[in-house]
């Protein structure tokens, strides 16, 4: 990136056979060697999708995931999708992190810089049963328990069966409480005995139960923590479909998930939609931006 030209060919190459971490090393190694913020750099001499692309792969995965939470909300109207996905698929760890750096954010109020807090943001920009659910998320009380007591299990899978498909109306807060607490081994059991004892889905039961955001929100929840890979292909395919390209949710779910799960994510994807998931891509993008994602994809 000279006086003159840019080199894409050169930093597409550099960008995609690193890993994020070493990505973040040459950020700072450029900081050291030219006093220059490499990232900045990036946004004056790139353009467009490239651009971001390539920005997000730079950038450190917490503060990409915050810039992204607060890209949802400022501005008019909230984009729910967004939220939903970021909140219901990372693990309390991480959200706890994400936490910490959203309320290191300042926002402009009137004549006034104030600092956000992101359970305050949430309950501003979001309403209802969805509010509910992101806030509980947030609580970070997600169990890590990798060995169930299937008894235990089978008892919770009942007594959701009760507050939803077992009564007129639905008791929400029972599934709240459960969607927000069970870690992934136990939701496992839990979805396996609710099926055990329904003959049908925990999935179907929300379908039948809960409409809206709240209804993506428990799904996403079940996806992200028993079928993360085929959530994720599902994502990419919504990107894609249609007229038009969601190009910041493609460049979302590609690099969030390019060092956990792409082979997988590919996978599930020829199975949803009988297409080769890199072709897909390919027909949709174009330019340096599409030799980028292309390479994510690999």
């Amino acid at each position: 990136m000279n006086e003159i030209n840019c080199d894409e060919e050169a930093i597409i190459k550099i960008t995609i056979n690193r890993t994020f971490a070493q990505r973040l090393e040459i950020v700072k190694a450029y900081k050291s060697t030219y006093g220059r913020d490499l990232i900045n750099d990036f946004q004056w001499r790139l353009f467009g999708n490239f651009e971001d692309a390539v920005v997000a792969l730079f950038t450190d995965p917490i503060e990409y995931d915050v810039e992204e939470l607060i890209e949802a909300m400022d501005g008019f109207g909230t984009d729910e999708d967004t939220l939903i996905e970021i909140i219901a698929s990372r693990p309390p760890s991480v959200l706890e992190k994400i936490k910490k750096k959203y309320n290191e954010k300042y926002k402009l109020v009137g004549d006034q810089y104030l600092r956000r807090n992101l359970e305050d943001d949430i309950e501003d920009e979001t309403s209802g049963r969805l509010k509910k659910l992101l806030i509980a998320l947030l609580q970070c009380n997600r169990k890590i328990n990798t060995t169930p007591n299937e008894a235990e299990c089978a008892s919770i899978a009942n007594e959701l069966y009760k507050a939803g498909e077992d009564k007129w109306g639905t008791d929400e807060a029972v599934f709240q409480k459960y969607f927000s607490i069970l870690s992934p081994h136990e939701l496992a059991v839990v979805y396996k005995e609710y099926q055990k004892k329904t003959g049908h889905s925990l999935l179907y039961a929300i379908d039948e139960e809960f409409s809206g955001d709240a209804n993506k929100m428990l799904k996403t929840i079940i996806y992200t923590n028993l079928f993360p890979s085929e959530y994720f292909a599902i994502r990419v395919h919504d990107a894609i479909k249609g007229l038009g390209t969601n190009d910041n949710l493609l460049i979302r779910v590609l690099v969030t998930r390019s060092e956990i799960d792409m082979p997988k994510i590919k996978q599930y994807y020829k199975i949803l939609y009988g297409n080769d998931m890199y072709k897909d891509v390919k027909d949709d993008t174009s330019g340096d931006y599409q030799t980028l994602l292309l390479g994510i994809i690999g």
